[in-house]
């Protein structure tokens, strides 16, 4: 992704990026790693500092040495405490998934590992009918059920009235129902 960003700029964008990254990769990599305790995403997360420097590549030019240290600083904290909080809703939503009752009905089974395999099943149609549905509609789920975001707040991002947030969640709701119930007919068949 940075790569595809780098083309885009032009040639004295691009070397003070690449100098600005072979200077801070260090401190990028040690910050993002005190506050995640984690090596497991750190290349993807140091890319998504990087990105949102590029984005801000004008206002990094006009700092001098310390201020651009601060502001890099302050832009990889907030890459990685985003990554902790989207890490916890996931934690959150895997933990409910796990906690619903998804199997009432389908009898008794004797493996538990056949109750998980059903459940990964329903997982995947449900991943598989959300990936189908308009990119409108997958946004405004992603925003309420994954980052956990309040009508309120997503009328904003989405440009909507927040009247209407309600209705256009029923929507993509009913439409990766519709989608997910022909995905079940179709794996029966």
């Amino acid at each position: 992704m940075i790569g595809l960003l780098l083309v885009q700029l032009n040639d004295e964008d691009k070397a003070f990026i690449l100098e600005l990254y072979k200077n801070y990769y260090r401190l990028v990599w040690k910050t993002i790693f005190s506050i995640t305790h984690s090596t497991e995403d750190i290349e993807d997360l140091i890319n998504d500092v990087f990105i949102k420097l590029i984005e801000k590549i004008s206002l990094i030019r006009s700092f001098d040495s310390p201020k651009m240290t601060c502001y890099i600083v302050y832009t990889t904290r907030s890459v990685s405490i985003n990554y902790i909080k989207h890490k916890k809703v996931e934690i959150k939503h895997i933990y409910y998934i796990e906690n619903t009752d998804m199997t009432k009905g389908l009898g008794n089974f004797e493996n538990e590992s056949e109750i998980r395999l059903i459940r990964q099943e329903e997982v995947e149609l449900l991943t598989d009918a959300i990936s189908k549905l308009p990119q409108s509609q997958k946004d405004l789920l992603y925003f309420k059920y994954i980052l956990d975001m309040s009508d309120q707040d997503i009328a904003q991002v989405l440009g909507i009235a927040p009247s209407s947030v309600r209705q256009y969640l029923t929507r993509a709701r009913r439409n990766a129902k519709s989608l997910m119930e022909r995905g079940v007919c179709n794996y029966a068949e």
